[in-house]
């Protein structure tokens, strides 16, 4: 590897000099020209891992989703790189898939890297006791934390709240005035957090109804298309079938929309179907599906907003939670 000292002795400047301006400082405008080609001519990079220990900031901001493959995570994320990126600051992006080892070894990886701040969409279901040891030695070192997909469980971190029991209630409560008294659920992973939160909401919803809840018409799976294929298809394959599905995301809708078909049932005139999230294929498929949107550019926006002022000012308390209220999108599937 190519040292700083090489680029000076050919560049016929000191070492320290070769250093500022191949960190990105002013120099001699002569000097400046000498070192440039030499580190071209001999392939210099610069050790960043270095650098950020010297400095003490890395310009990074870590974000951990649970699964960069659902539809919803590429926008978020999107937005965090473009907001991030105008501001200075670049973005490691680590997918858990929902498992807590992966999360460890993101949160470890962030911490080699010296991020200066973390959005952490956090797998659930698991003691994760690792992960809040971890998050506290950020916290420790004055590290903002935005952390959403479970409650803090006494972390001093700011907090993503989506009001999830309320959203699915307000889905319920359309579907229930639209004529429908027998209403299934199709969920993600049991353990996951929005699920229960999303699963609560759907009973809370019938009971408000007056209507009783029927176990057999409540499923969970995973958060995919493929799952929301299987549970509906389980959940219509017989006579005693309810007449609407609320799903616990859009990917999952789509799969009941997907199983519909092939059971030869109309929607909404046999099934009506509602999802969550309103990713950019809700408004694609058909029927168009309706669905709970949520804000999800001003969740991003909001998420590095907090952070770069708390990196700026270095106060991290006390914790904000950031509260949001998804809004019920009316289509065509319900």
């Amino acid at each position: 590897m190519v040292t700083i000292y090489e680029v000076a002795n050919l560049a016929q400047v000191s070492p320290k000099t070769a250093a500022r301006i191949l960190a990105g400082e002013s120099g001699r405008p002569g000097n400046r020209e000498k070192v440039m080609a030499a580190a071209r001519k001999l392939g210099y990079v610069r050790n960043q891992q270095a650098a950020n220990l010297r400095s003490g900031k890395s310009g990074l901001l870590g974000v951990i989703v649970p699964d960069i493959t659902n539809p919803f995570y590429p926008v978020f994320f999107q937005t965090i790189h473009d907001i991030a990126g105008a501001l200075g600051y670049q973005i490691l992006l680590s997918s858990t898939f929902g498992k807590l080892k992966e999360e460890i070894h993101a949160l470890r990886m962030f911490e080699i890297n010296r991020v200066e701040g973390i959005v952490l969409n956090a797998s659930e279901g698991e003691s994760d006791e690792e992960c809040d040891a971890i998050l506290n030695r950020f916290l420790s070192r004055r590290v903002p934390v935005v952390l959403a997909g479970r409650p803090a469980r006494g972390l001093k971190v700011d907090e993503i709240v989506l009001r999830n029991v309320e959203a699915v209630q307000r889905a319920v409560a359309y579907l229930v005035k639209t004529g429908h008294r027998k209403l299934g659920f199709l969920g993600g992973a049991a353990q996951n957090f929005a699920s229960q939160e999303r699963l609560r909401g759907f009973t809370r919803g019938l009971e408000a109804a007056g209507i009783k809840v029927e176990p057999r018409w409540i499923s969970q799976g995973e958060f995919t298309a493929e799952s929301g294929r299987r549970q509906a298809l389980a959940q219509l394959s017989t006579d005693a079938r309810p007449t609407a599905l609320v799903a616990m995301n859009d990917s999952l809708a789509i799969g009941a929309l997907k199983a519909c078909q092939e059971l030869g049932l109309r929607v909404p005139a046999d099934v009506a179907v509602t999802g969550f999230d309103d990713i950019t294929l809700a408004q694609l498929v058909t029927p168009a599906l309706t669905t709970l949107r949520q804000p999800q550019e001003q969740i991003a926006r909001d998420c590095v907003n907090l952070l770069i002022n708390r990196i700026k000012t270095g106060k991290l308390g006390p914790p904000r939670k950031l509260t949001y209220d998804p809004d019920l999108i009316v289509r065509a599937s319900a």
